[in-house]
């Protein structure tokens, strides 16, 4: 039996450069740890930017489009085939701990919403299995909200006697500040102790294991204990802002959210395009840098609680047989473009992800890889790692060769899709290359650019006649990727 580990961390919408091998303001010295041994990616990306379709492609090794789950208050179905599944036939030991979010946190009747997640005698007997995972101890909401305190980290809270209703019950979405909740109560610390647990039962079982340590910060409200709300100075901090104008030749949506107007596109009653409702335009520069610094505040005391794990695993000898990955379902604006958390519009704020790989024999130790990769391929990669055949079905590419050797790309092109609402409205982001393009459904406008030259996407070429040639190019691309996107094929049975 094979004894390679797979450990697989997850934060909550966090800037994909917000990690140190990326950002020399931000202290991350343990996420440095894994670089140190491992390679970063600064051009990885999720499938879709919001949490349940991102996490259920994360579980599932397909694209949001396959599996279903296209938007928040949507549900995975129970049996759908999920890679922790595979795993286990396989002898693993595996394990969720923290955030799932696979079904609804909307819905009275959800397993993962009000008021299910808050029968305590229920969480105090139930931990699995859940979705493929043999054990599961669950949170779901964000820092202060009400349903935080919900699920197996409030039945944890209960027999800690902490009087929870003194430290939950925010639901302002766009709160900030210092959460007076005692740190050694923080669920990034209850997400550690669960995990160096974990990895005590599977050690005592004889199994190779798969874990996903799954956090919630630094997702917004942006409120953090001390001493990390103070850990960093407003204005040290990085300061992103409007560029007056940019909308001016990109879909006329833009202008509508940037502008505080709404959505000039019908998307019916049940939708969730999931941007702040707070532009910059409504924001003075002193209240975004204090933000920011509570943002970058959460980030250090996850990674503070995230080196508790990496101490655990250099314990007990697991660094060289562990394949630990890092990284976060979706990006977040922060201010940038004048946008706040995450959803339309189409920028990399929100598309890209921080990326971290640790694998056994890593060749370029100590790099970054800056070939394209998706969240998609984690799937895929962990049987590979894990010697496992790939199911029909299973989409994404290996990418245990750009974990090995930084200088390695695995994969031409990346897709995110987003639709989100029950309306024929549609996003596609495809990116090939130095080129972005962004296809929508029903409407006819697009976007493309050359994000060599322009990063943050100022100018939208999709009008231009002298890119015509690689707009018709990126179009042909991106329908062979959806023909790629099929993945593995049955075994034909028929006579030849």
């Amino acid at each position: 039996m094979s004894k390679k580990n797979i450990l697989l961390i997850t934060s909550d919408q966090q800037c994909w450069d917000t990690i140190g091998a990326l950002n020399s303001i931000i202290k991350t010295p343990n996420l440095d740890r894994l670089f140190k041994h491992g390679i970063a990616a600064d051009r990885a990306y999720t499938v879709n930017p919001v949490c349940t379709p991102t996490r259920c492609s994360l579980l599932t090794g397909h694209y949001p489009s396959r599996h279903g789950c296209y938007t928040i208050g949507t549900n995975l179905p129970k049996d759908y085939p999920t890679i922790p599944e595979e795993l286990n036939k396989a002898g693993y030991s595996t394990a969720l701990l923290g955030k799932a979010h696979f079904q609804s946190c909307l819905a009275e009747d959800s397993f993962e919403a009000e008021p299910a997640i808050f029968n305590d005698e229920y969480f105090k007997n139930w931990q699995g299995p859940y979705y493929g995972f043999q054990k599961a101890k669950l949170i779901i909401g964000h820092t202060d909200q009400n349903m935080s305190r919900g699920m197996h980290y409030g039945h944890w809270l209960n027999e800690q006697g902490v009087e929870s209703d003194k430290y939950f019950g925010n639901n302002a979405y766009e709160y900030f500040g210092t959460w007076e909740l005692p740190e050694k109560y923080h669920p990034s610390r209850w997400v550690a102790d669960e995990t160096i647990q974990t990895v005590d039962e599977t050690l005592a079982e004889g199994k190779p294991f798969f874990i996903w340590s799954s956090f919630q910060d630094p997702h917004n409200p942006c409120v953090v204990p001390e001493p990390w709300a103070s850990m960093y100075d407003p204005d040290e901090m990085p300061l992103y802002d409007l560029t007056p104008g940019e909308w001016k030749d990109k879909p006329p949506f833009y202008e509508s959210l940037m502008t505080g107007k709404g959505l000039d596109v019908s998307m019916g009653e049940k939708h969730w395009y999931c941007i702040g409702d707070s532009v910059n335009l409504k924001m003075d520069e002193s209240k975004r840098r204090k933000i920011m610094a509570l943002y970058y505040g959460m980030i250090s005391l996850m990674d503070h609680h995230i080196g508790r794990i990496l101490d655990k695993l250099e314990q007990e000898n697991l660094l060289d047989e562990t394949l630990i990955v890092f990284t976060s379902d979706h990006g977040d604006y922060m201010g940038n473009h004048g946008i706040w958390w995450k959803g339309l519009p189409s920028y990399d704020d929100a598309q890209k992800v921080p990326f971290l790989a640790r694998i056994p024999g890593c060749e370029t130790p100590g790099s970054i890889n800056s070939s394209l990769m998706s969240v998609v391929d984690l799937g895929r990669t962990f049987l590979e790692f894990a010697e496992i055949p790939i199911p029909p079905g299973i989409q994404g590419k290996s990418q245990l060769n750009s974990f090995k050797n930084s200088h390695v790309s695995s994969r031409e092109w990346v897709q995110v899709e987003f639709r989100p609402s029950e309306s024929d409205f549609m996003q596609k982001t495809f990116v090939h290359k130095d080129y972005k393009a962004v296809f929508y459904n029903p409407d006819e406008y697009g976007e493309l650019y050359n994000m060599k030259n322009d990063p943050h996407q100022l100018h939208n070429l999709w009008n231009d006649n002298t890119y015509a040639g690689i707009k018709n190019e990126m179009m042909h691309k991106m329908i062979q990727a959806e023909m790629e996107k099929d993945g593995e094929l049955l075994i034909r049975t028929a006579p030849a």
